[in-house]
């Protein structure tokens, strides 16, 4: 090997090819840290502005500044073993500054450096927040029940899927979807949403457990950038009968699995057998197994169960089930029709 393959052209000392370590080293930035970061945060709800466009920020105030700050750290390809002491100082509301302390190697000599880095936070509110705080809304969905007033738990159940569905879009990265309010009315709710995708998925959701029935009523109300703009007015009309209702017909009685507002789906309460007929006037409801309250079994004899009436203390029989094993000392769920006593769970 010759004497000029084997020294450095520069300095003189021994390289195994072209410059040596320090000589390089000398030609390049090792590290780069950008003196200035910053982020734009929403004041509201801590939503972090990415571009032009916004998203939900799951990190705390001290890990983002941490994020920023790495993330203006730009190392040579030639540097390994690379490390990195901070310490951050708040200076102000939105203002810190980070105290770095990085080290490394670079062609086999140890490097090190000490460097200061301002982190800004911007405020500014977001998008989401700006349309919740304008009382923006694209549709209005009307919760009724069918020639009635809806129960507590209806109205309680239908409010819970659309605060569901509007998780689902959170989730889904829909920032823009979100449920405006939920209002009470003598008859049912209204649920205020933000667009009209959001709306339709709680309509159908809704529909889809009560087995309602669902209207539309959009309107006109302006344009925006050559493109029409709507707003929606959806009716829901729950049905009479709704699962989990149990009805009398012909002096027997079913439980409700399902309805589509004009047929039945249901289960003979003593044979257990499916039954589907068309909901008349003469079908009568006496309640729901939600309302059903416990009575203690004082024997089970073939077809008969001996209770105890929860109000009154005193003994009676009732037919049993089919399928029902409860012995005496267990319980049994019940519905009050008059003075009758039907069983509805064990």
């Amino acid at each position: 090997m010759s004497i000029k393959d084997t020294i450095c052209p520069r300095c003189g000392n021994p390289s195994e090819e072209g410059l040596c370590g320090p000589c390089r080293l000398h030609e390049i930035e090792w590290v780069t840290v950008s003196p200035r970061v910053e982020a734009i945060i929403c004041p509201t709800c801590g939503s972090r502005k990415v571009g032009s466009s916004w998203a939900d920020l799951e990190s705390d105030k001290e890990s983002l500044a941490r994020s920023l700050v790495i993330d203006g750290i730009v190392f040579h390809p030639d540097v390994t073993d690379h490390a990195m002491e901070m310490t951050i100082r708040d200076i102000s509301v939105n203002r810190s500054k980070a105290y770095l302390k990085i080290s490394g190697k670079c062609y086999g000599i140890p490097v090190q450096g000490e460097y200061q880095v301002l982190i800004v936070l911007g405020r500014e509110q977001c998008d989401r927040c700006c349309r919740i705080s304008g009382s923006y809304y694209e549709g209005i969905i009307q919760v009724r029940g069918e020639g009635r007033r809806l129960t507590e738990w209806e109205s309680r159940r239908a409010a819970e899927i659309a605060w569901q569905a509007e998780d689902a879009a959170q989730q889904g990265g829909d920032r823009l979807s979100f449920v405006s309010s939920i209002d009470n009315s003598k008859d049912g709710i209204d649920v205020i949403v933000s667009s009209l995708g959001i709306g339709q998925s709680i309509v159908t959701d809704i529909s889809s457990f009560f087995g309602a029935r669902s209207t539309s009523h959009p309107k006109l109300v302006g344009e925006k950038e050559g493109k029409r703009l709507y707003r929606v007015t959806w009716s829901i009309r729950l049905p009479r009968i709704v699962r989990g209702d149990v009805v009398s017909m012909k002096n027997d009685y079913y439980l409700v699995s399902g309805s589509d507002g004009t047929t039945l789906r249901t289960k003979h309460l003593l044979t257990q057998q499916p039954r589907s007929f068309r909901d008349e006037e003469t079908i009568r409801v006496i309640g729901n197994i939600r309302d059903a309250e416990e009575a203690m079994v004082t024997y089970h004899e073939g077809d008969t169960i001996g209770i105890l009436d929860p109000k009154t203390h005193l003994p009676l029989e009732i037919p049993s089930p089919k399928g029902c094993h409860t012995q005496a000392g267990g319980v049994v769920n019940i519905l009050r029709d008059g003075e009758m006593l039907v069983v509805v769970g064990y």
